[in-house]
């Protein structure tokens, strides 16, 4: 395979233009011919019924391959047969070649074709139909406006003119006959048709550790969680995650689908040639308790330039990757800004709230904040599940419920802006433990260091950086639940 696989392969239906030799030949073929309104008694180079199509032979850019009648009016390239296909593309190419028309005769008993790009045609075609008969041409260079191509048939030297439109898809290579969903989507207005993400891990040279998101456990985040997603980040700590970014990075996924596909029936030279013996991420994800889907991103480029293999790119240059899912044995061509794993940091997807437990779950929150500490009881009603006739008291003396509300809203609006893999500096202003009913505990402590810079921890395991502020907010709003004012959360 060349080493140089240009932006061509990856058009789908474009139209592609051979270079500089077809240009010279397109400049230099005849002005009377070209200038011409096309005429408007188009008539037949090919007059067949769909139903007796046998077969058809291409060779174009991308190499040559037969479409053949494989049964009840179904068509498959043969090597590619058995992968999930797109069999309006098949019936699209072939029941427009069975009226396959010229506009006009260019120049009869042509004496030199590549005067037209026919002595090294772009594409040459030969169909067959059941009835017997059997019809081989060749396409040269375009027109200078683009809109026509030269014809010729084989074995005879008469030029015609055709339109463009007339043989697009004999451009595509074969692997463009090939689905290219990757993921199957599902019905968003349909609640059960939406999967249940189970596990998902990214890798990615760029990123230190794996980034590892699972199920919440039952009762970790307290018997009646009122969590933004049912999804934490396990990896590189624990840590909740903004149910928003979770709707792209993750559930964009299903329905995710290829702009190409390249290669089929992928041989370990393939993957060599495409970049994934060093991938650029790893996107692994089971969903619905038993599936189990594996993306692997190989070499990106810019569609533009095209692609050739170990050539470096600016990063903000690519808009392109090539993608494997493992257990489909095709290389897809994705657009970049159609999958976020593969750029996505910790704190892209991390709620910048650390505790978010339901109020009926607690019992109590203890606060120590610059050396002052506090305890902030409730006590429930006649019905526990109702915290609409819940009471609290702080430091033993009753206060408002509703006020109470506010000061654990604000308890939790701790801020964190990113996750911190480093040594904790500074000290320690700021303690709140959640007792839960259950008998679990959460414990987020804030220091605060010499540079005003904040640092959050929670359990004493995820690390998070925050703002100072948090301190001082605490320490005043402590104050107004304490003396019957109104809690603020504004700061």
């Amino acid at each position: 395979m060349s080493k140089k696989i240009k932006a061509l392969i990856f058009g789908g239906v474009a139209v592609v233009v051979l270079a500089a030799v077809a240009i010279v030949l397109t400049l230099t073929a005849p002005k009377s011919e070209e200038s011409s309104l096309p005429s408007t008694n188009a008539f037949p180079l090919i007059d067949e019924l769909y139903s007796d199509v046998e077969s058809l032979h291409v060779k174009n850019a991308t190499g040559e391959y037969t479409i053949e009648n494989v049964g009840e009016d179904l068509f498959r390239v043969k090597d590619i047969a058995d992968f999930k296909s797109l069999d309006y593309l098949y019936q699209q190419t072939l029941s427009n070649l069975c009226t396959f028309s010229a506009l006009e005769v260019i120049e009869e008993d042509c004496a030199d074709l590549s005067r037209y790009g026919l002595a090294e045609p772009a594409i040459s075609f030969t169909m067959k139909f059941t009835n017997g008969n059997v019809y081989s041409y060749h396409i040269g260079s375009a027109t200078a406006d683009k809109e026509k191509y030269y014809v010729s048939k084989d074995g005879e030297s008469d030029v015609y003119l055709i339109t463009s439109t007339s043989i697009t898809n004999l451009w595509l290579s074969q692997y463009a006959y090939l689905d290219p969903e990757i993921i199957e989507g599902f019905d968003e207005n349909d609640a059960e048709a939406v999967p249940k993400i189970n596990h998902v891990t990214i890798s990615r040279p760029d990123l230190p550790y794996d980034i590892v998101i699972e199920e919440a456990r039952d009762g970790e985040l307290g018997e009646n969680v009122s969590q933004q997603s049912y999804l934490v980040m396990r990896q590189p700590q624990f840590a909740l995650l903004e149910s928003s970014e979770l709707q792209t990075l993750i559930f964009g996924n299903f329905g995710l689908s290829a702009s190409d596909v390249v290669k089929a029936n992928i041989t370990a030279e393939d993957r060599t040639e495409y970049g994934f013996d060093n991938p650029t991420a790893v996107y692994e994800m089971t969903y619905d308790n038993n599936s189990t889907v594996k993306l692997t991103l190989g070499a990106g480029f810019n569609s533009e330039d095209g692609y050739e293999k170990g050539k470096k790119v600016d990063p903000s240059k690519i808009d392109r990757y090539f993608l494997i899912r493992e257990d489909v044995d095709q290389i897809y061509v994705i657009s970049a800004d159609s999958i976020e794993w593969q750029s996505v940091q910790p704190k892209d997807m991390i709620s910048s709230i650390l505790v978010l437990p339901n109020i009926i779950d607690l019992s109590s929150v203890d606060v120590t904040v610059k050396g002052e500490s506090h305890s902030l009881v409730l006590t429930p009603g006649k019905d526990e599940n109702d915290s609409s006739d819940y009471t609290a008291t702080l430091d033993g003396n009753a206060v408002d419920m509703d006020q109470s509300r506010t000061y654990l809203q604000l308890l939790m609006l701790t801020n964190a802006t990113d996750i911190y893999t480093g040594e904790i500096k500074g000290t320690e202003q700021l303690t709140i433990v959640y007792h839960y009913k259950n008998g679990v505990t959460a414990t987020v402590r804030v220091y605060v260091d010499e540079t005003n810079a904040a640092y959050i921890t929670l359990n004493d395991t995820s690390k998070f950086v925050g703002r100072a502020g948090l301190v001082n907010k605490v320490l005043s709003e402590t104050q107004n639940l304490k003396n019957g004012k109104t809690v603020n959360l504004d700061w």
